[in-house]
C-alpha cells in the first residue's frame, strides 16, 4: 500500500529536490504544495502544485502501471478542491500525456518538452465567455498585452500608435496578481487613462497570458535568464487561440532596450507570428526609455513627486490614493525584484 505524505521540512524538500534530479526535472521555486509517495520507506514518486498548476510528476521507472501517477492526481485534485479551485491545469512531458487525458485532462498547447492540459473547464469556454461579457464584435483587431506594474507613458504611447494603426484595439492586462501594483489598481488605471481612445477596449488576459501557467519564468527577477521554450507556451496560447476567437490579426509590442527577457519574448514571438507582429520604439525621457522597473525605483526611494514625469494622470492619481499609499509602502518595505 502506497503512502501520500506532503513535503513540509526541509530534509523531505531536499528529498524530493534529489527525487526530481534523477528524473531529469529541475525544482521549481514556484511551488506551494507537494507531495512525496513511499513504498514502505522508500520514495517512489512525487509531485506539485503552484496555484492551480500541478506539475513536476516523476514516478520511479520500477513503478510504471501501478497507477501511481493516477494516484497523486487524485490527491492534488481534492487538495485544490478544498480550497475551492475546480478549474485546474497540468504541465507534464509529452509522453504522459496519454496518462492525463485518461483523467478527463484535455491539452491546451504542446511543445517539444512540454505539454500542458486542463481540466474543470476549457479555453475554448473561457475565452468565448470573455468575448460575450465585454461585448467584443466579430471584426478584425489588433490588441497589446500589457502588465504596467505600472503604467507609465510609455505604455500610453505603444497603446496610443496601436490604435492610430487600428480599426479596433483589445488591450489585455495580465490577470496575475504577483505584481507590486494589484490587478484591480492596474486594470483601473489603464481604463481611466485610455478613456480618450473611443476603438479601445481593455480586458482582463486571464489565466493563460503572461501568467504562472504559461509563462512562469516572466515573474522571476530580471536577472534570471529565461530559455526560449519557456516562453513558447504563452505564444502559442496566443497564436491558437486569442488569435483565433478575437480575430486578431496584428499584436503591437514595445521595443525592449532594458529586458533581455522581455527582448527574447519579443524575438521568439516574432518567429511564430511573423507580419502579424508590430514592435514600437520604446518612448524615451531626455533619451532613456520610460519603464516601468524605474518608477518603481523612484517608489523605492521615495522620489513621488517626480514620477509625475514619467506617468499618466491615472497612475499618479492611485498613487496618492489610500490605496496607492498601500503599495508604495510595500515597494519600499520590499527588495527590488522584477515585478
Amino acid at each position: 500500500m502506497f503512502k501520500i505524505k506532503e513535503v513540509v521540512l526541509d530534509m523531505e524538500k531536499d528529498i524530493q529536490i534529489s527525487f526530481l534530479q534523477k528524473h531529469g526535472l529541475d525544482y521549481e521555486i514556484d511551488i506551494e504544495y507537494a507531495i512525496l509517495v513511499y513504498d514502505r520507506h522508500e520514495v517512489i514518486a512525487t509531485a506539485s502544485i503552484a496555484q492551480k498548476v500541478m506539475k513536476c510528476f516523476a514516478v520511479h521507472s520500477d513503478y510504471s502501471g501501478q497507477n501511481v501517477t493516477g494516484l497523486m492526481f487524485k490527491h492534488l485534485t481534492e487538495y485544490l478542491a478544498n480550497k475551492g479551485i475546480t478549474h485546474y491545469f497540468v504541465f507534464t512531458s509529452p509522453e504522459n500525456e496519454e496518462i492525463f487525458k485518461s483523467f478527463n485532462m484535455t491539452r491546451i498547447v504542446l511543445t517539444m518538452n512540454t505539454v500542458l492540459l486542463e481540466g474543470g473547464d476549457e479555453i475554448t469556454n473561457v475565452l468565448m465567455k470573455l468575448k460575450k461579457e465585454y461585448k467584443v464584435s466579430d471584426e478584425k483587431k489588433s490588441c497589446v498585452i500589457i502588465n504596467a506594474n505600472p503604467m507609465t507613458l510609455g505604455h500610453l504611447y505603444l497603446i496610443e500608435e496601436a490604435a492610430k494603426q487600428s480599426k479596433e484595439l483589445l488591450i489585455f492586462v495580465v490577470s496575475e496578481d504577483v505584481s507590486s501594483f494589484p490587478f484591480e489598481a492596474r486594470f483601473k488605471i489603464i481604463k481611466e487613462a485610455t478613456k480618450h481612445l473611443s476603438n479601445v477596449t481593455v480586458l482582463p488576459s486571464l489565466s493563460y497570458l503572461v501568467s504562472r501557467l504559461s509563462f512562469p519564468k516572466y515573474f522571476l527577477k530580471e536577472d534570471v535568464l529565461i530559455k526560449e521554450e519557456q516562453t513558447l507556451i504563452d505564444v502559442l496560447i496566443y497564436k491558437e487561440y486569442y488569435t483565433k476567437i478575437f480575430n486578431i490579426n496584428k499584436r503591437f509590442v514595445g521595443t525592449e532596450p532594458l529586458s533581455p527577457n522581455t527582448s527574447k519574448y519579443n524575438e521568439v514571438l516574432k518567429r511564430y507570428l511573423g507580419i502579424k507582429i508590430e514592435i514600437i520604439e520604446r518612448k524615451t525621457h531626455n533619451e532613456v526609455p520610460i519603464s516601468a522597473s524605474f518608477i518603481r525605483k523612484l517608489i523605492k526611494r521615495n522620489h513621488i513627486v517626480k514620477i509625475k514625469e514619467f506617468v499618466p494622470e491615472a497612475t499618479y492619481n492611485y498613487l496618492l490614493s489610500d490605496d496607492g499609499q498601500s503599495t508604495i509602502e510595500k515597494i519600499q518595505k520590499n527588495k527590488l525584484g522584477r515585478h
